[in-house]
């Protein structure tokens, strides 16, 4: 029967320091597991295949795809956008009315005092406000009649209007916006010479009023509208005006850099959205400064980091681990293997992992010339711990653990687990758990065919270029072999270090031709023949119900080597004397359950694995010695003597495991086997079945796991090799061959 609460039996086995060294190691595994994936580099994260490095200017080799779905603000792009932005806008020009309204007034003021006060008043007027006469205004005016001073008085504050209402430039102003590059402004100017209402206008500059052209503006003016004047009274008015006329419009800088800072701001920014897949360049095309920059951001793109993000991805580690181990735990069918198992697949992922985190370091490191999984130590554990245990499902259990690891490296992509689950599975189905160590050449070379298949598969699917194809399925082939070569290293080792029975092992000790056999063959020759012919019935049975065929073989070999102390004692090396006749039946009882302690002591010093250790202290489980005590029972009657069962009982512990429990049924299937005369198949299934039978009576294959199915599929696998045994030569007349 198979115990339900596998769990809490597994967990028993665990000494003290090893429940300490699970728990912390469990936890370092959880830690290195977030970890890892948060300490790589930005440049890891979200990686763009490239076949090489580029520059501006140059050709695409092959289309550059996106890794990643991706939305970003192109800073440079967007600063250039601004920057266009803010150039179209033009210099603005601020109209000074507080100015313009005091020269008007001035120059009304003036004309007045001139008027009915005389020149030297106006003068006056002039010299403190800072004018000066210098085209001798004053003396020409006095020179006037009375009606033509008035004419040009007001001809003169008309002209001085328009001059305002169009706007008097600073003429270093216009000059600076022309070496900027416009050839037109923006200004606040009257709507008309008769108001002070002001409205923006755009205007070009070469039309535009300034100092320099001020005087010859005046004059062409004056001789298109008053050309009855003559030409020195237009002068006369030109020279009032450009005395009294100020720069009135000057370059406003705040109010340019508002505007241009506003217009900036209503430029947005440039928003690139990449989806997974698309193409950033296009073979054969020109390479641009943004596409670089597309592909530099999604380089340089770092996830970033939440605490829900740490606290899910926590939850889901220890959710994959523990369903793991529980399975891998689960499928151990020797439960004291259970804490070395652990400790070392507990070991090994933490390996792994910081394994892993060096290997996308590298490819980081060197332009991301392949996809980031078949750099990946995957199949290291896996094909490991299928070897060590000699169960595929162990293999596929540790391989899924590894596959879920992997899904929280940044750079996974949403067919990583399936990638790395599919190649693990597939390369542990070609492993034949075979007994010879060249097979793993095959393995090696299978899983490499297998790998590079798969990552053809997952390449297309996630629109891989051709370049980055071809290095992954390079880098995958001498992943899978230079894996091999790893495991075979560690398999020696570990098969020497941990006495580990790997089915190398079983098959190197299943050799006869070995001290202990060669002593249990020359002194116990009779004991030598039967373990043989019990080992091929182990064998065989073990084989037919799928249980380890090489630990039974072994065990059923090894499983009386105590008797090569005594083996006087036991009937199969007895030639017609019969040892016990000179002892009671209790110390006859003692020496035939004595081999059994003197085989685990003697196996123990040649260093065999405990599997088959425990297959020697438990072939005869706790039954008892039917012969002996049914004589010392006979000889005790009509005495009063006391026959005590206990003394006549084998001592060790039922059968555990299916091997085990095979060997003890081989084992008495073969002795009783030589008892019967004449045997045919119809004998042998009856002795087979009362064997089995009284066995299960006595409770000694209880905890073994064998089903009755298994025990009919043994029953059947014990007749075909005792007939094949026994079978009997035809026999020919001398004189032939």
């Amino acid at each position: 029967m198979i115990n339900n609460n596998v769990a809490t039996e597994s967990w028993k086995c665990f000494s003290k320091a090893g429940k300490i060294a699970f728990v912390l190691l469990f936890i370092c595994l959880v830690v290195v597991g977030i970890a890892v994936p948060v300490l790589l580099p930005s440049a890891s994260l979200q990686s763009v295949k490239l076949g090489k490095q580029y520059v501006a200017g140059e050709l695409v080799d092959d289309d550059i795809l996106s890794p990643v779905d991706i939305v970003f603000i192109d800073e440079v792009a967007t600063k250039q956008m601004r920057d266009d932005a803010m150039e179209a806008v033009l210099p603005v020009y601020s109209y000074d009315l507080t100015s313009t309204i005091f020269m008007r007034t001035l120059l009304d003021t003036y004309l007045d005092t001139f008027s009915e006060n005389g020149r030297k008043e106006a003068e006056a007027l002039l010299s403190a406000n800072d004018l000066e006469d210098t085209r001798n205004v004053g003396t020409r005016l006095g020179m006037l009649e009375e009606d033509k001073l008035s004419e040009i008085g007001e001809l003169a504050r008309e002209s001085l209007a328009d001059v305002f209402c169009r706007g008097l430039f600073k003429d270093a102003d216009l000059q600076n916006s022309m070496l900027s590059g416009y050839d037109m402004i923006s200004a606040n100017l009257p709507k008309d010479m008769y108001s002070y209402d002001l409205a923006t206008k755009d205007v070009a500059i070469s039309g535009l009023l300034s100092s320099s052209n001020l005087y010859e503006f005046l004059l062409d003016q004056g001789l298109a509208k008053y050309p009855v004047l003559g030409y020195t009274n237009i002068r006369l008015i030109a020279d009032i005006v450009s005395m009294f006329a100020v720069p009135n419009v000057s370059y406003d800088s705040f109010r340019t850099a508002e505007s241009r800072s506003r217009v900036a701001e209503e430029a947005g920014s440039v928003m690139v959205s990449i989806a997974k897949g698309d193409v950033i360049a296009a073979k054969d095309t020109v390479i641009t400064e943004q596409q670089l920059r597309i592909i530099d951001t999604i380089n340089g793109t770092k996830v970033p980091i939440r605490f829900q993000n740490i606290v899910a991805q926590t939850l889901f580690l220890i959710t994959v681990l523990c369903f793991s181990l529980f399975f891998v735990i689960y499928f151990i069918p020797y439960k004291f293997r259970v804490p070395l198992y652990t400790i070392m697949l507990l070991v090994g992922l933490v390996v792994v992992l910081i394994l892993s985190f060096l290997m996308i370091l590298y490819v980081s490191a060197n332009g991301a010339w392949v996809a980031f999984e078949p750099t990946m130590p995957f199949l290291l554990l896996p094909v490991l711990f299928t070897f060590i245990t000699n169960k595929r499902r162990i293999g596929f259990s540790v391989g899924f653990v590894s596959a879920g690891f992997a899904v929280l490296f940044p750079n996974s992509g949403k067919y990583s687990f399936f990638y790395l689950l599919v190649m693990i599975e597939a390369s542990v189905l070609f492993i034949r758990l075979g007994t010879n160590r060249i097979d793993v050449i095959y393995e090696a070379f299978y899983s490499a065919l297998t790998a590079a298949l798969v990552t053809v598969i997952f390449s297309i699917l996630n629109d891989y270029s051709y370049a980055v194809m071809f290095n992954s399925i390079v880098v995958v082939v001498l992943n899978v072999a230079f894996t091999y070569v790893v495991v075979s290293v560690l398999l020696s080792i570990m098969e020497k270090l941990f006495n580990i029975p790997t089915s190398f092992r079983l098959h190197e000790l299943s050799y006869t031709d070995n001290p202990t056999l060669n002593r249990l063959n020359q002194v116990a020759p009779g004991t030598f023949n039967h373990v043989r012919n019990v080992s091929d019935m182990a064998y065989l049975a073990s084989k037919a119900i799928g249980a380890n065929a090489e630990l039974a073989r072994v065990g059923a070999l090894y499983h009386d080597i105590g008797k090569s102390e005594h083996p006087e004692y036991f009937i199969e090396n007895q030639a017609g004397t019969n040892a016990h006749d000179l002892l009671n039946r209790n110390l006859s009882a003692a020496v035939i359950k004595s081999h059994v302690k003197l085989g685990v002591e003697k196996g123990r010093e040649i260093g065999l694995p405990q599997e088959v250790l425990d297959i020697i202290g438990e072939h005869h489980g706790n039954d008892i010695i039917t012969y002996f005590y049914n004589a010392a029972k006979k000889e005790a009657q009509g005495k009063d003597i006391l026959v005590s069962e206990e003394d006549f009982r084998y001592t060790g512990q039922i059968p555990q495991t299916p091997e085990s429990g095979i060997v003890m049924l081989a084992d008495c299937v073969e002795a009783a086997s030589r008892t019967i005369k004449n045997p045919n198949t119809q004998k042998y299934d009856r002795l087979i079945m009362n064997i089995i039978i009284s066995k299960i009576n006595h409770d000694q294959l209880s905890d073994s796991q064998l089903t009755l199915t298994d025990l009919f599929k043994i029953k059947d696998t014990f007749i075909i090799t005792l007939v094949g045994r026994d079978h009997q030569r035809i026999e020919y007349n001398n004189d032939k061959d």
